[in-house]
């Protein structure tokens, strides 16, 4: 006769699935990692005097880090001489940039004034007569509550001047503090990132120092690449503008080229710009022209410029570089927005670059251990076996 199953002592037989454990491991590890990211984030918003002077200098000086480089190498100029004299160059450039929009919006704004008296009057004149009817005492209604929603928050209208004169003395001060932080990452970056380093424990500086390399080589390839990316989109607006005789076609280029360092959003929001003036001085066709144009400047950076430009150095989805950029929009705004792509390209290849066999040429420059892996074989890289290849590499900084 069959004895029936006795059931399992207590404790036994109801061991956790290995997926689940899994999937709890990895979500505190996550947890932890989002929480000190969180604080961290907090943390420097609190001190934005600090970190968004800062944190543009950094942009900077992977913008202007070839130069001093070039000067250094290539003319034997003084390091510290280089250095300032790059510092110099990105100065002048956006120097240059600003006088130049505030001297074509000032030498144009009369006229503009005039376009647009004659566009309110002829959207009043189309109120009237349209096909909306409105009556003219509805239209001076609405003039009239204009001019009492201007008189009741007159006083905001004033503590809003005085609050920036106040943004413009910590401007002023933010300013100052960005010069000197791009001029010594220039000159001592390499000190900074070494002094970063020893800070870490030894068993894992070393990978760590090839890792932020390949990862601060990436975001110096970004920067690069969108200034690629803006000098196109400015190029074809000033073409387009000439062609239809907008006035400030120049300025607004220029602007198109600035706003264009915060992909999508800012070709956006400059594009718009560009269509009410074109709006105000032709009408709406040539409006009409200009959006279209604009809406297909987009189109052709996320889809083509993109993926062509930064396809071997950032290598992030345009959806993900859309979503970067309207998180960073509403957690920082127009910082927020600056700051998020070139972040999120960071830290994509930070996290590619751990899993990669990666070494220092006699250059100092971070290239592959292998010069054409093939993909299966990346991936196949273990961490254990990467770490390996660099033991003992934990020497000070080279030179980049």
């Amino acid at each position: 006769m069959q004895l029936p199953d006795t059931p399992p002592p207590a404790g036994q037989g109801r061991t956790v699935p290995i997926v689940i454990r899994e999937a709890a491991q990895w979500s505190w590890r996550l947890l932890l990692i989002g929480a000190v990211g969180y604080l961290l984030v907090r943390g420097l918003a609190m001190v934005p005097m600090v970190t968004i002077p800062f944190v543009v200098a950094l942009l900077l000086t992977a913008v202007l880090g070839p130069v001093q480089r070039w000067l250094r190498d290539r003319l034997r100029v003084p390091h510290s001489l280089a250095a300032f004299l790059a510092l110099l160059v990105g100065v002048g450039f956006l120097g240059l940039i600003g006088w130049f929009v505030g001297t074509q919006v000032s030498t144009n704004a009369p006229k503009m004034g005039e376009q647009l008296m004659a566009t309110v009057e002829y959207l009043a004149t189309w109120l009237r007569h349209g096909p909306l009817q409105i009556s003219d005492e509805q239209v001076n209604q609405y003039g009239v509550e204009l001019q009492t929603a201007i008189a009741a928050n007159q006083e905001r209208l004033v503590s809003g001047a005085l609050s920036t004169l106040s943004a413009l003395s910590h401007l002023l001060a933010g300013g100052l503090l960005l010069l000197l932080a791009t001029f010594f990452l220039l000159r001592d970056g390499d000190l900074i990132w070494g002094w970063a380093m020893s800070l870490l424990p030894v068993a894992s500086r070393a990978r760590i120092d090839l890792v932020g390399r390949f990862g601060w080589r990436t975001l110096g390839g970004f920067m690069r690449g969108q200034t690629i990316i803006a000098f196109l989109h400015a190029s074809t607006v000033f073409v387009l503008l000439v062609v239809l005789n907008v006035p400030m076609a120049a300025a607004l280029s220029v602007l198109i080229f600035v706003g264009s360092y915060i992909p999508i959003l800012g070709m956006t929001v400059t594009g718009t710009l560009c269509i009410i003036v074109s709006l105000i001085e032709h009408g709406p066709a040539a409006a009409i022209v200009v959006a279209i144009t604009i809406v297909v400047l987009i189109q052709l950076e996320a889809h083509l410029l993109q993926p062509f430009i930064m396809a071997r150095t950032v290598e992030v989805h345009p959806l993900g570089v859309a979503m970067a950029v309207l998180a960073g929009t509403t957690l920082g705004g127009i910082a927020g927005a600056l700051f998020a792509v070139p972040t999120v390209a960071f830290l994509n290849a930070t996290i590619r670059a751990a899993h990669m066999p990666l070494r220092l040429d006699d250059t100092g420059h971070v290239v592959l251990d292998d010069p054409e892996p093939e993909p299966d074989e990346l991936e196949e890289q273990s961490e254990e076996s990467a770490s390996g290849a660099f033991r003992g590499r934990a020497g000070a900084p080279r030179p980049t």
